[in-house]
């Protein structure tokens, strides 16, 4: 597993141009590039791609409510 830089990593601000979808596949896609296939891994990375907005919400989460990528997308979703 490498060190992913944070400027390599796609940034969402919740913004209504921003597809959440392109957003997610760019973050996987990267993510797979350096070796964080682990669903966990992807989801320690991603507070550091919010932005605004969508950084708020996430801070607004309870503790471990979340703990999988696949329940982040079924979030960010609803």
């Amino acid at each position: 597993m490498k060190n992913i830089s944070p400027s390599t990593l796609p940034h969402f601000h919740s913004l209504a141009f921003q597809d959440l979808d392109t957003f997610l596949i760019k973050f996987v896609l990267i993510c797979r590039t350096y070796d964080y296939t682990n669903g966990v891994q992807n989801l320690k990375l991603l507070p550091s791609t919010l932005k605004d907005v969508s950084l708020h919400w996430f801070m607004g989460l309870p503790w471990d409510s979340i703990t999988y990528l696949a329940q982040m997308q079924k979030a960010f979703n609803n």
